[in-house]
C-alpha cells in the first residue's frame, strides 16, 4: 500500500530542500569564495616562509607537543600554539601547520560573523557584509601569517554571538560565551577589553535575561578552563600573573622613539583607515554620507509622526531628558578632549558611560536592534581606543577592529537603500544589484592584490632563505652546535630553523639595547659595536648570527650569506 503519491513525495522533497539547504546557500557560497582566497593566500605564505612572531608560536607549539628544543617565549599567550601543537603531535611538524590553522580559524570566525549579521540583516546582506570583512586589504595581507590575531578575533566573534543568544534565547548560552571569551583571552590578552561592551549589552537587556545563574556557571566554566594555564605560568614563572602583568604593563611603558614600531600618534588607524579597508569602504562611505544626507531631509519632512513621538517623550520627561542630554554631552566632550592624553582604561570607562547614557536617551524610540548596533559599535571602539593610545602600532592590530567596521558599513548601506523604492516581488532590487556589482569588483581587486603580497614580504622571504642556507652550513660546521651558546638578533627564525635554543641579542644604539631592532640601522657608532661585543662576551656566546656585518673585536666572521654573517668567538 502506497502511503504517498509521486507528486506528494516530490513536494515533500522540495519542502525538505527549501528548509534545510536553500537558506544556507549564501553562507555556503561565502565559505567557498573565502576558501578559494585562503588557499591561494596559503600558497603565497608557504613560498614566503614564517615571520619572526610565527616562529615564536611554532617553537612554543613544539614545547606543547613534547618536542621542545629549549627555546620558547611564554610572554605570548598559549592558546594558538596549543592548537598548532595538536597537529604537531600527529607528526606533521612544519611552519605550514601554523598557516593552515590560522586560515581555518579565520573561516570559523567568518561563519560566526555571518550569523551575527543575520540577526539584523537578511541573508544576501549578511553574505555581502561577511565578504566585506573577509576581503579588507589589511585582512588579506595578514591572513595566514600564523599569528594569533585571527584566533583571538574569531573566538571574540563567537563569544558575542553566544552572548546575544544568552540574552535573547536561552541563558544557558552564557556558559559558551564565557568559554569562548576565555579562549579569545588566552589567544591575545587584550580580548579582556570586551568586558566594556559586554557590560553595556547586559545593561541594555537586563530585563530580558531569563536567568542570571548561568552567568555564574559561565564564570565557573571559564575559571576551570584557565586553571591549567595559571598552573603552567606558576611553574614557568613562579607567578601566575607574570605574563598578564608583562603584557598590560607594556601599555604603560615608555619606549624610545628609535624603537622601530614606536608611533605615539593616536590617529594612526584613522589616517590609514581606507588603506586597510580598501576601495569598497570608500565607495560605501560616500554612499552612506550622500544617502543619509538626503534621507535625513526627506525623513524629517515626510514623517511627522517621528517628530510627534519624539516631542511627546521630550514633553513627558523634559527635566530628566535635559539632564541626561547634558551628561551625555559632557561625557562625550571629556572623551574627545582627553583621548590620547590619559590611560586607555580611563578612556574605555568614559566610553562605557557614554554608551549607557546614550541608550537611556534613545531607548523609548524603539529603534530596531539598537542594542545590537551599540554592542558592535562599542566592540569596535574598545580596540580602536586601546590600539590608538598604545604607542606600539602595527597593521595587524586592525584585525580586531575589522568586524565592527564591516558591520557598521553594512548598517549604513541598509539604512540608505531601505528608503529607495524600486520593488520586485516585495523585495528591494537596488541593494542586491549594488551588492552583486561591488562583489565582482571586490573579487577582482582581491585577485589583483594576492600576487603583490609576496613583493611586500620580500624581505621576510630573503631572510628565511638566508637562514635556511646558513643553518644547513652551520649544522655541518659544528655538529655539537646544540650544546653551544648561540645568540642572534634574528633569534626566533634561527631557533626554528636550527631546532635549538638561540638567545636574544639586543640591538645596541646610543647606550641603549632594543629588542627587535631600531628604525635606523645604518648609523651605528664604534661605541654601539663595542656594546654589542661586550654583551656577547659577558653572556659567554660561542656564536653570533647577525643580520648585518658589524665590527666585533672578540669575534671573527666565519661565513656570510648575503647580509647574514656568522661570528665565532676568538
Amino acid at each position: 500500500m502506497k502511503l504517498f503519491t509521486r507528486s506528494q513525495k516530490k513536494e515533500g522533497e522540495k519542502d525538505h530542500l527549501n528548509k534545510y539547504f536553500i537558506p544556507y546557500i549564501p553562507l555556503i557560497l561565502l565559505i567557498i569564495i573565502v576558501g578559494v582566497i585562503s588557499y591561494y593566500r596559503l600558497l603565497i605564505q608557504i613560498d614566503i616562509g614564517p615571520l619572526s612572531d610565527t616562529c615564536d608560536f611554532l617553537l612554543n607549539a613544539l614545547y606543547f607537543s613534547g618536542q621542545g628544543v629549549g627555546y620558547y617565549d611564554w610572554t605570548r599567550p598559549v592558546f594558538f600554539p596549543f592548537l598548532i601543537s595538536l597537529v604537531f603531535k600527529l607528526g606533521f611538524v612544519s611552519a605550514t601547520v601554523a598557516y593552515v590553522v590560522d586560515l581555518l580559524i579565520y573561516i570559523f570566525g567568518l561563519i560566526g560573523f555571518y550569523l551575527i549579521l543575520n540577526l539584523h540583516f537578511n541573508k544576501i546582506e549578511s553574505f555581502f557584509g561577511g565578504l566585506i570583512y573577509a576581503t579588507f586589504p589589511n585582512t588579506i595581507l595578514m591572513l595566514g601569517l600564523g599569528f594569533s590575531d585571527f584566533t583571538c578575533g574569531a573566538f571574540i566573534i563567537w563569544a558575542f554571538y553566544f552572548l546575544i543568544l544568552a540574552v535573547k534565547k536561552n541563558s544557558k548560552f552564557f556558559i559558551l560565551f564565557f568559554l569562548f571569551w576565555t579562549m579569545a583571552f588566552l589567544a591575545r590578552f587584550n580580548a579582556g577589553l570586551i568586558i566594556f561592551p559586554v557590560v553595556l549589552y547586559i545593561f541594555m537587556n537586563k530585563q530580558k535575561i531569563k536567568s542570571y545563574k548561568y552567568l555564574g556557571w559561565g564564570i565557573l566554566a571559564s575559571f576551570l578552563l584557565i586553571i591549567p594555564v595559571l598552573w603552567f605560568y606558576q611553574i614557568e614563572f613562579g607567578n601566575v600573573l607574570s605574563p598578564f602583568v608583562d603584557t598590560f604593563g607594556a601599555t604603560s611603558r615608555t619606549f624610545s622613539p628609535d624603537y622601530h614600531p614606536y608611533n605615539p600618534d593616536p590617529l594612526f588607524y584613522v589616517e590609514r583607515f581606507f588603506r586597510y579597508t580598501g576601495f569598497q569602504s570608500v565607495i560605501i562611505t560616500l554612499l552612506i554620507i550622500i544617502g543619509l544626507s538626503i534621507y535625513s531631509v526627506i525623513r524629517v519632512k515626510n514623517q511627522p509622526e517621528i517628530k510627534k513621538k519624539f516631542m511627546s517623550i521630550v514633553n513627558r520627561e523634559k527635566r530628566n531628558l535635559k539632564f541626561k542630554l547634558l551628561i551625555f554631552i559632557i561625557l562625550t566632550s571629556i572623551f574627545v578632549l582627553t583621548f590620547g592624553h590619559i590611560h586607555y582604561m580611563a578612556s574605555e570607562a568614559i566610553l562605557l558611560a557614554v554608551g549607557l547614557v546614550f541608550f537611556t536617551l534613545i531607548k523609548e524610540l524603539n529603534i530596531k536592534n539598537i542594542d545590537l548596533h551599540l554592542l558592535v559599535f562599542s566592540w569596535f571602539m574598545v580596540f580602536f581606543i586601546f590600539n590608538s593610545i598604545y604607542v606600539i602600532k602595527s597593521s595587524r592590530y586592525f584585525i580586531l577592529m575589522a568586524p565592527g567596521v564591516a558591520y557598521l558599513l553594512l548598517l549604513g548601506l541598509k539604512i540608505v537603500f531601505s528608503e529607495l523604492t524600486v520593488k520586485f516581488r516585495k523585495g528591494n532590487l537596488i541593494f542586491p544589484a549594488f551588492a552583486l556589482i561591488l562583489t565582482v569588483l571586490i573579487l577582482l581587486s582581491t585577485a589583483s592584490l594576492l600576487p603583490s603580497i609576496e613583493d611586500g614580504f620580500q624581505g621576510t622571504k630573503v631572510t628565511n632563505e638566508k637562514i635556511s642556507l646558513a643553518s644547513e652550513w652551520f649544522i655541518n660546521y659544528d655538529q655539537d652546535y646544540e650544546n653551544k651558546v648561540i645568540y642572534s638578533n634574528l633569534w626566533p627564525y634561527l631557533a626554528w630553523h636550527l631546532k635549538t635554543d638561540v638567545k636574544i641579542m639586543f640591538t645596541f644604539k646610543n647606550n641603549q639595547g632594543y629588542l627587535g631592532g631600531v628604525k635606523d640601522n645604518t648609523t651605528f657608532t664604534p661605541q654601539d659595536n663595542l656594546a654589542s661585543n661586550n654583551y656577547l662576551v659577558e653572556n659567554n656566546a660561542d656564536y653570533y648570527f647577525s643580520s648585518d656585518e658589524i665590527n666585533l673585536t672578540s669575534y671573527r666572521p666565519i661565513k656570510q650569506f648575503g647580509s647574514l654573517v656568522i661570528y665565532e668567538r676568538i
